[in-house]
């Protein structure tokens, strides 16, 4: 049996995030998948949606700051900007908030964004988690507690990826807030 170790631990928590986040998805009835409850409560597609151009972003971080995973994942650019998914799902691109991920979106307009169905969403997010995940395990681990480069706040590898994950379990608490406002079974473990 291999050790766990700092960098090993966030990898394995990340994923059952992201199994946690698909599961919820996938379990959602299609007709509640989009529905709003609200423009303060945004549907379970865009939740998932949110997350995924966040983890997007993350690995597009962490390709560009660590010279060891150059090799195995360039071009570090994000799944959404490189099949031109906005463009594709025809969405209002440089309107969706910062780096069009949703985040300071104001919340008429992130109640009034039209994903597109639930297979497209979750296939994105799978492929990006999936990214995600594939660079997290290549990372070298004598990285782990060494800060990024040119990070503003000179937060090291592990600060940045427990504050990345913490984001994704934020919001799969609205997922599964959701789901069970719309009266499903609302928990993603049994």
């Amino acid at each position: 049996m291999v050790p766990e170790t700092a960098l090993s631990l966030l990898a394995k928590n990340y994923a059952i995030a992201h199994d946690r986040v698909i599961e919820s998805a996938e379990r959602t009835v299609d007709g509640q998948f989009a529905k709003s409850m609200g423009t303060r409560v945004h549907s379970v597609a865009w939740q998932v949606w949110h997350i995924a151009r966040w983890d997007d972003r993350y690995a597009e971080i962490l390709v560009e700051k660590t010279p060891e995973l150059a090799n195995g994942f360039a071009p570090p650019e994000q799944i959404w900007a490189a099949e031109s998914l906005a463009k594709q799902w025809g969405l209002p691109i440089g309107h969706m908030g910062r780096r069009d991920t949703g985040t300071e979106m104001d919340d008429e307009s992130a109640d009034a964004l039209r994903l597109p169905d639930k297979l497209l969403v979750i296939d994105y997010a799978r492929r990006v988690f999936a990214r995600l995940q594939s660079v997290l395990n290549a990372l070298p681990e004598a990285r782990i507690f060494t800060p990024i480069a040119d990070d503003p706040d000179k937060d090291t590898y592990a600060h940045n990826t427990m504050l990345y994950l913490d984001h994704v379990q934020r919001h799969l608490g609205m997922i599964e807030a959701l789901r069970g406002l719309q009266g499903t079974a609302g928990t993603a473990t049994n």
